[in-house]
């Protein structure tokens, strides 16, 4: 009987175990029974939960990341100024001069090639063959003109009719302004525009904003 009630009494202390009260100090969860942790200098249970509030917080977040995108936008460079009107960049064989027609600037280059190439150094030059948008525009520009020279004019090749197909710079979109006399298009001495061969050598005339 004794050594039943010793027997007994050896397991009892063996499944003692003291429990702490959730809220004792701790310096880490080591310090806290299983399964109490430390938190925040004492033990608990369970972690407190996230603030409900958090979500505030992140809603304010976000508000503060688009008043940052506005205020970006606010310091955002303005729109790109004009290039200055002048002929640097230009390449032409010849002497290319500047002058305002049309709100735009406008380049001449005495140097003679085909359309195609004229265009390809209008373009180096950031802007494009000239493209006449108005009797204004027209007269300002035939007072620059001393011989035939290239503008922007050129014909589809599926045009079935001299006058169908023309367009500025490969636009299929109809012309409103024509001043033709008669594929390419030039500007002549007279301010009468004629067509040519896309192959024939002129000066030519650029035009930038």
């Amino acid at each position: 009987m004794e050594r039943t009630c010793a027997v007994l009494l050896t397991l009892a202390a063996s499944c003692y175990s003291p429990r702490l009260n959730e809220g004792t100090p701790c310096a880490s969860t080591a310090d806290c029974p299983f399964p109490q942790r430390c938190v925040l200098g004492s033990c608990a249970q369970r972690v407190p939960a996230i603030d409900a509030a958090l979500p505030v917080d992140a809603a304010e977040s976000e508000d503060a990341a688009a008043a940052a995108i506005d205020a970006a936008a606010v310091d955002a460079a303005p729109d790109a100024m004009p290039l200055p009107c002048m002929t640097s960049g230009l390449t032409c064989g010849g002497t290319a001069t500047t002058f305002p027609c049309g709100g735009h600037c406008w380049a001449r280059c005495t140097g003679s090639a085909t359309w195609t190439a004229a265009s390809q150094a209008c373009m180096g030059w950031q802007g494009a063959l000239g493209e006449i948008d108005d009797a204004t525009e027209q007269s300002c520009v035939a007072g620059h003109v001393s011989t035939a020279t290239w503008i922007g004019l050129r014909q589809s090749d599926a045009a079935t009719r001299p006058a169908d197909g023309w367009g500025w710079n490969g636009s299929t979109t109809p012309l409103v302004y024509m001043h033709w006399q008669e594929q390419c298009g030039k500007i002549q001495s007279d301010g009468t525009w004629d067509d040519v061969s896309c192959t024939a050598t002129t000066p030519f005339l650029c035009e930038r904003n």
